[in-house]
């Protein structure tokens, strides 16, 4: 008798534990994700605020943009280079096309060969 009022318990419950079971691994995950997005608006805070440092500006000021103050001589080494795998994509360095091998006018001479070989219509003929 008291195994079957078991039996009829469970089968009443059950279809109310697993939505509960689904709604706390539910509330666990937006925990995680709370808690992520949070270091992230921590971490773009401390950027901000280095950012609202002038000094920090200066530096990032020179060496992205080779920006140099009044009375400095800036140079830059026009060495052909291979970009680092981590490259900030906003970087000055980011924005340069990649450089070719070779002179510009070599560079020039071919584009100017291969626009006069070009295959064009032969125009019509009016009478």
């Amino acid at each position: 008798m008291m195994s079957g009022v078991l039996v009829i318990l469970a089968l009443l419950i059950a279809p109310y534990v697993r939505p509960w079971l689904a709604q706390r691994s539910q509330l666990a995950q937006g925990g995680q994700e709370v808690a992520q997005l949070q270091r992230q608006v921590e971490a773009l805070q401390a950027e901000r605020d280095r950012w609202n440092d002038p000094a920090y500006v200066k530096a990032q000021a020179r060496a992205r943009l080779h920006l140099v103050m009044p009375g400095e001589v800036g140079y830059v080494n026009l060495e052909p280079t291979r970009p680092a795998a981590g490259t900030d994509p906003r970087s000055a360095a980011a924005a340069l096309p990649p450089r070719h091998d070779g002179a510009w006018y070599g560079a020039l001479w071919q584009s100017v060969v291969g626009a006069g070989t070009r295959s064009s219509p032969t125009p019509a003929r009016t009478p």
